[in-house]
């Protein structure tokens, strides 16, 4: 009776897996979270079982990954996501009457200088031809 007792819980936990797997290795037992999927390699040092976190590049890449979610929620955030056609942009930038004024008269100063450049190239002699 007593070994169905005991039997019970390890028949069960094949039945029903629990959050982790154990796999014999020669260094000790391989754990496997299974909802994590972190590996650690849990071995006996004199009558103490520890578990040390293998490396693992998944882990690298979901903390990649959280990184640049947080990146993407902070730009949404501060330009706002994109409004349907025909609607204003939120936190778009757009130019007021003095950011014109300030392009005209820049404008105005390319033109002039342009409008010099082609006068004097008039004014040189003209190329002769072969």
């Amino acid at each position: 009776m007593l070994a169905i007792v005991i039997a019970l819980p390890a028949m069960a936990q094949e039945i029903v897996p629990g959050r982790y797997t154990m796999t014999p290795m020669p260094e000790g037992m391989l754990r496997l979270d299974t909802q994590t999927g972190a590996v650690s390699l849990c071995a006996n040092d004199s009558g103490l079982w520890t578990c040390k976190s293998l490396p693992d590049d998944r882990m690298a890449l979901q903390n990649e990954i959280d990184r640049l979610s947080e990146q993407n929620a902070a730009l949404r955030a501060e330009y706002g996501k994109p409004a349907s056609e025909g609607e204003a942009m939120p936190g778009r930038w757009l130019p007021n009457d003095q950011d014109i004024e300030e392009f005209m008269t820049f404008f105005e100063k390319i033109m002039r200088r342009f409008k010099e450049f082609a006068e004097s190239l008039q004014q040189d002699e003209p190329p002769k031809r072969l």
